[in-house]
């Protein structure tokens, strides 16, 4: 009966275990990717990841801060355990030993090419192959990790065929791209002309298309080039007691949160506006 009692007691506390555990706010890294996180005009953090961590940590009873970087700083913190978790960081092997992944997407990309209206009919199928022989310049994130046909058809510069994390210099890059501080600045050097093609999420490229006023002068391929998830990895090398074990909590509230509706809630809160 004693053992019985210890462990409904048990029971009784457990949500709040999270609670005693934190020592500080979690820090959440963050890049320009809107709708899903971006900054807004006062400099906070806003948007569809935002508002998923917002309802999960305030089950958990856990405060946290966003930070917003450059996605090349996001990664430098991620190395460094400087921070708890990273907004949309992709699968790859070589950032295994930093992260721990979780195998629920926060949501999931549908990749397409962003091309000024006017060349379209040039590439009218939007593939790899196509944009290569185009020879026009592609506008790409430094440290994105895009797909593996991605490397095979725009090579670095020594020969590498797959992605490098530590090829992060402009020079190292293929000549026929050209490096973009993210997608907001990667659409307007296309409505400029400055680059002749962008890779980047529907979702998110259209969003920005609108939100520019680019409608007329910048569209989307229908066809895609590569499609993945990106989830919400918690970081290895960071000091916050627990933190294991409050990503495995997050990820079983994260299931709960799209299977009962509220998840495609806030996706059509930010998609519909």
């Amino acid at each position: 009966m004693r053992r019985l009692f210890k462990f409904l007691l048990l029971l009784l506390f457990l949500p709040s275990l999270f609670v005693f555990a934190q020592s500080r706010p979690l820090k959440i890294l963050s890049h320009d990717r809107p709708p899903f996180h971006f900054a807004d005009s006062q400099g906070k953090v806003v948007g569809i990841c935002v508002d998923i961590i917002d309802t999960i940590f305030g089950e958990m009873e856990l405060e946290y801060q966003v930070v917003d970087l450059k996605w090349a700083r996001v990664w430098y913190k991620v190395e460094n355990g400087e921070g708890e978790a990273a907004f949309s960081t992709s699968r790859k092997q070589p950032r295994e030993p930093y992260l721990y992944y979780p195998e629920t997407d926060m949501w999931r990309s549908d990749f397409v090419f962003f091309v000024q209206s006017v060349n379209k009919h040039l590439t009218p199928n939007g593939s790899y192959e196509e944009v290569a022989s185009s020879g026009g310049k592609v506008g790409v994130w430094r440290g994105a990790s895009y797909d593996d046909a991605f490397w095979k058809t725009f090579p670095y510069k020594d020969g590498t065929t797959t992605y490098s994390p530590n090829l992060k210099k402009h020079d190292l890059y293929n000549e026929q791209l050209f490096i973009v501080k993210g997608p907001s600045h990667a659409l307007k050097m296309l409505g400029r002309g400055r680059v002749s093609f962008f890779i980047e999420d529907r979702i998110a490229g259209q969003y920005l298309v609108n939100k520019n006023n680019l409608q007329a002068s910048v569209a989307p391929y229908e066809q895609s080039v590569f499609s993945k998830g990106y989830p919400m990895p918690f970081i290895k090398n960071s000091d916050y007691p627990e933190l294991k074990q409050i990503s495995e909590e997050f990820e079983r509230r994260l299931i709960i949160l799209k299977n009962d509706g509220r998840y495609e809630a806030i996706l059509n809160r930010w998609l519909n506006e």
